[in-house]
């Protein structure tokens, strides 16, 4: 009698002892790599007409694969197990930059591994646009300040989709019950999130190897837009030792049933509209945080940096990004709003969208033109020229949130 699950740690010892990896099996067959982690995971079996090819590839027979006797793995053999997205996902469509905030793009890759995209193209694949990014970026508050988001951001934004994030310290626990949480969260089929405690690689965890000492996911990084447009999970990325730094992990599991779009985008507009209003500042770091005081603060250390003629601008780069990226998410979500809120008087909004939009335009021409200073006085005028930028987009934005409190509070 056929069984699948022996069938397949069958192929999965065999390949190993082959020296192959699943991808590399998988290419001489002319199937997907996922076709293989299924067989091995015990989800389906090979095709009759590639077992002859995958026998002799193997040094097997075909009896020995689909009737393995007495298969009892090693301990330490290397299986894998990786989770396939819920629903097929079209290749990518949206923009591939601005795409610098980690957190939103994160968030869209997990709505589309659930398969919860409604957006679908003839074929039945969920469309991967930019709409999710830009909603995220709004819904976790994190393109209306200048900071990486506050520390509930993701569990904020899994709440979007019906799910809710149990977040677990590596400093507060043993290595190997670290481990095992991710393992069990993979195999009851919801993915993981790692957390670094230093600047790197954030990971989408959705499959494992080596008792889950390597994990298999997507990586993303603030400031990387390239890596944050990539929602292939075909293209997993092995990541060994990941446990090893103590990072924190967010275990990604089924929530409540989540509040309607529509509220959630009003909910988000009066968060940000009250961060958006700060003349504080909420950091030691003057250019971190929320409101309008980051646009004093930065003025002031663009002038400490000219009375000190510096030839480089610390206060330029990655600020200017953040700010060029944050005010057109802003202006995306006040149009996306006026497509979602019903009732929503759309005149102030659109008012306030021509604010955004100017300071978007000024922020692009300054942008292309961006180059080294190759002396002080160079590095002087381009501060100038920022400082009246950023002046000018004080006045717009305080203008636009004045339209957008008309019809919010």
């Amino acid at each position: 009698m056929l069984d699948n699950i022996k069938t397949g740690q069958k192929i999965a010892v065999l390949r190993k002892s082959r020296g192959l990896t699943q991808e590399e099996l998988a290419y001489r067959l002319n199937v997907s790599p996922q076709a293989v982690s299924k067989w091995e995971n015990g989800r389906a079996m090979p095709e009759l007409s590639l077992l002859v090819e995958l026998a002799e590839i193997l040094h097997s027979t075909i009896d020995a694969i689909l009737f393995p006797d007495n298969v009892s793995p090693a301990a330490n053999a290397n299986f894998e197990h990786i989770l396939l997205p819920y629903a097929p996902i079209a290749d990518f469509s949206g923009r591939t930059w601005p795409r610098s905030m980690a957190y939103p793009a994160m968030l869209q890759a997990v709505k589309l591994f659930m398969g919860l995209e409604e957006h679908r193209d003839p074929m039945g694949r969920q469309l991967n646009g930019d709409t999710e990014y830009v909603l995220q970026s709004a819904v976790t508050s994190i393109c209306f300040g200048y900071s990486w988001g506050a520390d509930d951001a993701l569990e904020t934004g899994l709440s979007v989709y019906g799910l809710t994030g149990k977040l677990c310290r590596g400093t507060e626990c043993l290595e190997e019950d670290f481990i095992r949480m991710a393992v069990e969260n993979i195999l009851s089929g919801y993915p993981v999130i790692i957390l670094p405690r230093e600047y790197s690689d954030m990971i989408l965890a959705t499959g494992f190897s080596h008792q889950g000492r390597v994990l298999k996911g997507l990586p993303f990084l603030d400031g990387d837009d390239e890596k944050n447009s990539v929602m292939s999970f075909q293209q997993l990325k092995s990541v060994p030792g990941w446990y090893a730094k103590t990072p924190d992990m967010l275990l990604i599991k089924p929530g409540p049933k989540p509040d309607t779009l529509p509220e959630k985008c009003r909910e988000a507009l009066k968060k940000g509209l009250a961060l958006l209003q700060n003349e504080r500042s909420v950091s030691d770091e003057p250019l971190a945080g929320y409101g309008s005081v980051i646009y004093d603060n930065w003025c002031q250390e663009l002038e400490k940096e000219g009375n000190q003629d510096r030839v480089d601008m610390a206060c330029l780069s990655p600020h200017i990004f953040i700010h060029y990226e944050g005010k057109l998410c802003i202006k995306q979500f006040l149009e996306l709003c006026m497509r979602l809120i019903e009732g929503l008087d759309y005149r102030p909004i659109t008012t306030a969208i021509s604010k955004y939009e100017e300071i978007v335009s000024m922020c692009e021409k300054f942008l292309g033109s961006l180059k080294p200073p190759e002396t002080a006085g160079e590095a002087n005028e381009k501060r100038k020229i920022l400082i009246a930028i950023l002046q000018r987009s004080k006045e717009l934005e305080m203008d636009a949130l004045k339209e957008i409190s008309s019809v919010i509070l």
